[in-house]
């Protein structure tokens, strides 16, 4: 009897112990994840930043393009309101869409690209795409590592006890993948 119950116990120290070195690694995980979008939140909100000027001189150029002004705007509050990583990947994403129909658009108005106010802030807007594109695959690949650490038997046990929630990633839409400069007429 008192060999069964020691079995039992030790039996018991090893699934504990299993549990919060899983429990641990989750941990680890999700933290690398919120590690990588800090490093990109700063360059984000400099994004941020720079679309009331890009409304202003845009605006002055296309008064009647009122409603994707409207929707980038949209889109820069909606990363302010934002209140975890999944929330401001999405307004991320969103002012993606936004801020490549504008170039799309400014292609179609010379006088505005010919602009010296426009020009800097598409290379200010530049800058600052680059930097998150240099820092969007280590958090993407942070991201993966943590959505199939939750999503792996028997990890996922211990993630769905504790309530881990996948997190989405930085994506590259297909129409930027396509995307091919912009064209002066």
């Amino acid at each position: 009897m008192t060999i069964t119950l020691i079995v039992l116990v030790i039996l018991a120290i090893i699934i504990i112990g299993w549990g919060i070195s899983i429990y641990n690694r989750l941990i680890t995980t999700r933290n690398q994840v919120n590690n990588q979008f800090a490093n990109i939140d700063v360059i984000l909100k400099q994004r941020v930043d720079q679309i009331p000027q890009l409304i202003t001189v845009a605006e002055k150029a296309m008064e009647h393009e009122k409603g994707l002004f409207l929707s980038l705007s949209d889109a820069r509050q909606n990363y302010f309101r934002a209140k975890n990583i999944n929330e401001k990947v999405s307004a991320s994403n969103e002012m993606d869409n936004a801020l490549r129909s504008i170039i799309a658009i400014a292609e179609n108005y010379p006088t505005l690209i010919s602009g010296e106010q426009l020009t800097q802030i598409q290379i200010a807007l530049s800058e600052v795409e680059n930097k998150i594109a240099q820092r969007r695959e280590g958090f993407n690949d942070a991201t993966t590592n943590y959505n199939t650490a939750i999503e792996l038997f028997p990890d996922s046990i211990i993630a769905n006890f504790f309530h881990f929630e996948p997190m989405q990633l930085l994506e590259i839409p297909k129409e930027e993948m396509k995307f091919e400069g912009i064209k002066f007429k």
